[in-house]
């Protein structure tokens, strides 16, 4: 059976506390800090942690504590608090400072247990701070967090928590919606942190934090942590700055996806667009073809510069009338799809009409901008994709024929 150490000036206090962990553990007590400490020196193998319920500071209280951290015989010995009230002791900044945890009024025995448990659980392994020091050396941050999602240690303090500039706060004991400033993010920490310790299973994920002006991205690996008997009692997990890496896949991919000369979306994302389509819910949707009439002759009367900038001209048009859910792509040459989510027939229609009467306003040389249009609208997911495209083209067609008297250039 194992042993606490209490040490509490008014051993009436803490009668009930021993009722409840009798079946558990054996209890050896004193009314003050230098009478435990002397006890500890002489029989530190046998006690399992130490309940302290702190007195007026004193240099004894001080000296006891800087003792069991620092000794190499003893630092493996977690010290909690025993408190009148749990909520004021984790508020008051002394948890961090040689205490672990703190137990107090109204005694849940499942909680208390659960406090002790953690408080201990590396006991056979590495000192407690000794495997915090080491940890610190690597760039992740991995932490430890009980079976009421709070915190029981972290290696890294970053600027994305409340207090991470005052040297003298501790993460300790607190829980992701105490700390974090992104309080969406730290809400779904701790639903997901109660999903694992309900079920058993680790997870693994990427977040987005945008916290100070700052964008940042973090690999999350969250894995339970159990006791003898198989019961999840804790969680341990990693936090990995993917920052860099993520931004450098973001431009790689919004490269790859991009038009370079216009700035639309490519051909490469419209087929990655449609593939999530139906699953948006945005239906109805309308495509609208479009095709610039007078390139071939720009380019033969200015050069292909001019033409190049024709057809920036028309993305520019695109951008001055159509709406900004509007999402546009180049699909080669001069020709350009416009994909209006949550936009009938109708109302496509009269995008278009206001597109016609814009291009009065551009021009290269003596040439307006001039282009084709044609509409078809997606009204289901049922509705094809392929058929729907090959409409708007042909209507598309059909008007540059009535424009110039051929089916295209």
């Amino acid at each position: 059976m194992k042993t606490l150490l209490i040490i509490d000036r008014d051993i009436e206090n803490h009668r009930e506390l021993c009722s409840l962990l009798a079946d558990e553990y054996s209890f050896i007590e004193f009314d003050n800090v230098r009478d435990g400490k002397s006890f500890l020196a002489e029989n530190g193998a046998v006690v399992a942690a130490v309940l302290l319920k702190p007195c007026d500071p004193s240099d004894d209280l001080d000296d006891f504590l800087e003792y069991v951290q620092r000794s190499a015989d003893f630092s493996t010995i977690p010290v909690l608090m025993l408190v009148d009230d749990v909520v004021a002791a984790e508020a008051s900044g002394r948890l961090g400072h040689g205490f672990v945890d703190c137990i107090g009024r109204p005694y849940y025995p499942a909680v208390i247990r659960n406090r002790i448990s953690n408080a201990i659980m590396l006991k056979d392994s590495l000192t407690f701070y000794g495997i915090e020091k080491m940890l610190k050396a690597l760039p992740s941050n991995i932490y430890l967090k009980d079976k009421e999602g709070r915190y029981i240690f972290a290696t890294h303090y970053w600027h994305h928590l409340d207090h991470s500039d005052d040297p003298d706060w501790t993460i300790r004991g607190k829980t992701d919606p105490d700390i974090r400033k992104d309080k969406e993010n730290a809400i779904a920490a701790q639903k997901k942190d109660m999903e694992i310790l309900e079920n058993g299973r680790g997870a693994a994920y990427t977040i987005e934090i945008n916290a100070d002006g700052i964008q940042e991205f973090y690999d999350i690996v969250k894995e339970p942590v159990f006791d003898d008997a198989g019961n999840v009692n804790g969680i341990i997990g990693l936090v990995h700055d993917v920052t860099e890496h993520e931004l450098l896949k973001r431009e790689f991919h919004r490269q790859a996806t991009t038009d370079e000369l216009t700035g639309l979306h490519n051909r490469v994302y419209f087929y990655e667009y449609m593939r999530e389509l139906p699953k948006k819910d945005l239906f109805p949707v309308s495509l609208i073809s479009t095709d610039c009439d007078n390139l071939k002759k720009i380019n033969d009367t200015y050069g292909h510069m001019a033409g190049d900038e024709y057809l920036k001209m028309s993305a520019q048009l695109f951008r001055k009338v159509l709406p900004s859910d509007c999402v546009m792509f180049r699909m080669g040459g001069d020709e350009f799809l416009l994909l209006l989510p949550s936009t009938d027939a109708e109302q496509a229609a009269e995008y278009v009409s206001q597109m016609k009467q814009a291009e009065t306003q551009f021009h290269i040389g003596s040439w307006q901008l001039s282009i084709s249009f044609g509409i078809a609208t997606l009204t289901g997911q049922n509705d094809s994709l392929e058929k729907c495209l090959s409409q708007s083209d042909q209507n598309m067609y059909r008007e540059k024929k009535a424009k110039h008297g051929i089916a295209k250039e």
